[in-house]
């Protein structure tokens, strides 16, 4: 069922057994066309736990519940704090930086920010749930421009935030079940429906990345699945189905990355595990769910630089790397 935290229903949290795997097992998808351009992927090594940094509370370095975390060209990291109504700036090592933001919907303020991003010029976007806009910074903070929703007449509920290569900026709506595609200033190129892109079911789209190939990609948590598109939203395929066995899903929701290798990364809350694909849909292994650093309420992560991921879990970050 789909958790309720006291500052909005952002996430679920399902207690249920665990599941462990090896890498390198093929699993059956769907047929999902391959991208242009990406290597053929056909193994992967499960990531390790390497340290975690973080606690509760509204001090320095300090969370009230993380929903996005996103790293710029250096390393740095960006912590969206819901509850505290900031972002807070890390060096890789989870030394604290900086911050800005607090509850308002003034320029530089927050009402229920949820999902960052950042594009190859090191731009920091944020949606700003409660607010119904994307605010844009810098990396010191400094508000550079933000926009509300595209698509006139609706109310917006953005569930997570991309950005590609040429730096258009994609936001997954999970109200309106749609995509919205803008430049980095925020002018509305296209939009398109995640309704039903594989069947009749109803889409919940929670969560999107883009990849350098020109694919975008977004968890269905009522289809147990992932949907890829093209950048213009043409639908591609899907990635995964109902299950508990490698390359299944129990629950999904904002956790997704991809990396300059061509893997997929998904997070799966039920089962407390990452899994990795190829893009063209074939599994590759899973890490988290067990030893040291096991994953436990996490949902949104990311990668860095370096090729860590920073997985946030109960307002702290745990880092994981090869």
């Amino acid at each position: 069922m789909k958790q309720t935290p006291s500052y909005a229903p952002l996430f679920i949290l399902c207690a249920v057994g665990l599941v462990l795997a090896g890498c390198g097992k093929s699993f059956n998808l769907a047929s999902v066309p391959g991208p242009s351009g990406p290597p053929e992927v056909t193994s992967a090594s499960p990531l390790v736990y390497l340290t975690q940094w973080g606690s509760a509370g509204s001090g320095d370095g300090q969370f009230q519940a993380t929903v996005g975390i996103a790293a710029d060209s250096q390393g740095d990291l960006y912590v969206v704090d819901n509850n505290n109504h900031r972002i807070q700036k890390f060096d890789s090592a989870g030394n604290y930086l900086a911050q800005w933001g607090s509850l308002g919907a003034g320029d530089g303020q927050f009402i229920d920010p949820v999902g960052i991003c950042v594009d190859s010029n090191d731009h920091i976007y944020v949606c700003d749930q409660g607010a119904g806009r994307i605010q844009k910074f810098s990396t010191t903070g400094t508000l550079l421009t933000h926009w509300t929703d595209g698509i006139a007449g609706q109310s917006w509920y953005c569930r997570g935030i991309s950005s590609d290569p040429s730096d258009h900026i994609y936001v997954v709506d999970a109200v309106n079940q749609n995509v919205e595609k803008f430049d980095d200033s925020g002018n509305l190129i296209t939009s398109w429906s995640t309704q039903g892109a594989w069947d009749a079911a109803a889409s919940d789209p929670d969560g999107i990345v883009c990849d350098k190939w020109g694919n975008v990609y977004t968890p269905d948590y009522n289809n147990f699945c992932v949907y890829k598109y093209t950048d213009t939203g043409t639908f591609e395929g899907q990635i995964g189905e109902r299950g508990s066995g490698p390359g299944q899903f129990g629950s999904l929701s904002c956790g997704i990355c991809v990396d300059a290798k061509g893997i997929l990364y998904v997070s799966d809350y039920s089962y407390r595990r990452v899994s990795e694909f190829s893009l063209d849909g074939k599994y590759l292994c899973q890490w988290g769910n067990s030893g040291p650093g096991a994953l436990g309420n996490f949902d949104y992560f990311c990668l860095g630089p370096s090729g860590d991921a920073y997985v946030e879990d109960n307002n702290t970050i745990k880092v994981f790397g090869p």
